[in-house]
């Protein structure tokens, strides 16, 4: 039984690790020695929805939605946790905390997501009082989550407690915007980067300028960069330690970002594959029978990452993650055959809203519907791979097998979640807080 440390990069677009733009050793290293796969997608186009189907092989609006994990919705952890592994997770997402269950099947949950513990020392502190007291350290605060290098000291800390196998995830945050400039945290460019952040992923995106345009994929290159080195030093002390030859370790981004491709930064659009286009390495230990490296050009879905990981660790399902299961174990495409499947589906519900976007996307054919205007869209790959000219009027009978399709996902949401209980979730002010940083209010 080999270890499995899963890291998940907020934001990594598939681009930020095959272009030229961007200097990244720890990730080039890693795919000359893993399986790199070069057309992977996610099912998700923002945390949540991503999140959801990663950690639980479902589609993200199946079973109640992808805000609030229901109490009997099977996830990876739990998966790993019954096989006889310890289980782990560290990170300073707010869209994946224990307020919304995500928390399922973990031994150790480690969140940074409030200033204050609301469960700790001042859990009887009057609510005025820890509003103000965390608004107070956000402000004081030079990044809205926790940076990788003090993210991985944990890590590092936690492996070395931790008797093998063990089951290890965290959620790198400093790709997602604001922007810093590579691990620059003085507050100068804390206040710069949030203010240009906001407008150009929340009120103004058609209002950056073009020296704007090119300040925020600078910054964002050089996140990147500082989170390939971070990941490199964290490789190698655990390399140091022994703790890596028999470890699994995947690297996958959870969804891209846009840069004005299609009229917005950010990650709220439509699931053009700027959004859902995402880096997946996986390196297998060395004594394992899979031949390393390996490229994978199939068109792979992140929904597969998790019976991929518990296939290897021969690993014993759940009836109730057997009966929700919708991703498939990668290694038989590894090993040279064909998926099973031909169509990757992304989906969202809207924040706040209670409309949905949906994309379905096939080699040749990228089918996007938006629930709001009830609009939809066609975009034929093979001559317009940048998904900039609708041509939904010029095959309308691929626009109605879709929409079939379209109809088809509607009814299985429906039928999947008619009988789940998912509570209104009034978030900590705290959290609130968080996500306005990140550009989700």
């Amino acid at each position: 039984m080999t270890n499995v440390l899963f890291l998940v990069v907020d934001s990594l677009r598939y681009d930020a690790v095959t272009g030229d733009e961007f200097d990244t050793p720890t990730l080039d290293a890693l795919t000359e020695n893993a399986v790199s796969f070069s057309r992977c997608f996610a099912q998700g186009i923002s945390t949540a929805p991503s999140m959801t189907s990663m950690l639980t092989g479902r589609y993200p609006l199946d079973y109640g939605g992808h805000w609030y994990l229901e109490k009997s919705q099977p996830t990876m952890a739990e998966q790993f946790q019954r096989n006889g592994y310890t289980t782990g997770a560290i990170h300073s997402n707010p869209n994946v905390s224990r307020l919304r269950n995500f928390d399922r099947g973990f031994d150790t949950f480690e969140e940074n997501i409030l200033p204050y513990d609301p469960d700790g020392l001042v859990n009887n502190a009057p609510d005025s009082l820890l509003r103000y007291a965390n608004k107070a350290a956000r402000i004081l605060r030079r990044t809205p989550y926790l940076p990788a290098e003090k993210v991985n000291r944990s890590l590092t800390e936690w492996i070395s407690s931790t008797d093998a196998p063990w089951f290890l995830w965290t959620q790198y945050m400093d790709v997602h915007g604001p922007y810093l400039p590579g691990g620059d945290f003085g507050y100068r460019n804390k206040f710069r980067a949030e203010r240009l952040w906001r407008k150009a992923a929340v009120n103004a995106p058609g209002e950056v300028t073009p020296g704007e345009h090119d300040e925020l994929r600078m910054n964002y290159c050089k996140e990147v960069e500082y989170l390939d080195r971070e990941i490199g030093n964290f490789l190698d002390a655990l390399d140091e330690r022994d703790e890596l030859e028999d470890t699994t370790v995947v690297i996958v981004g959870d969804h891209g970002d846009e840069f004005d491709e299609h009229g917005l930064y950010g990650h709220k659009n439509l699931p053009y594959d700027e959004l859902t286009r995402v880096p997946l390495l996986i390196r297998f230990p060395d004594s394992a029978s899979i031949d390393q490296p390996t490229t994978v050009d199939s068109m792979v879905r992140t929904i597969d990452i998790l019976p991929t990981l518990l296939d290897f660790a021969d690993a014993d399902y759940s009836a109730k993650m057997v009966e929700r299961l919708e991703g498939e174990s990668l290694l038989p495409v590894i090993s040279g055959e064909s998926p099973t499947y031909n169509t990757v589906v992304t989906e969202k519900e809207v924040r706040g809203e209670d409309y949905l976007r949906i994309g379905f996307r096939t080699s040749r054919w990228k089918y996007l519907y938006d629930g709001k205007t009830d609009n939809q869209y066609l975009y034929d790959l093979a001559d317009d791979p940048k998904e900039t000219k609708d041509v939904a009027d010029r095959h309308p009978e691929t626009v109605d097998r879709f929409r079939e399709r379209l109809h088809e996902r509607f009814e299985r949401i429906k039928e999947t979640s008619e009988n789940v209980e998912v509570p209104d979730i009034d978030d900590n002010e705290g959290v609130e807080a968080r996500l306005k940083a990140l550009g989700y209010k």
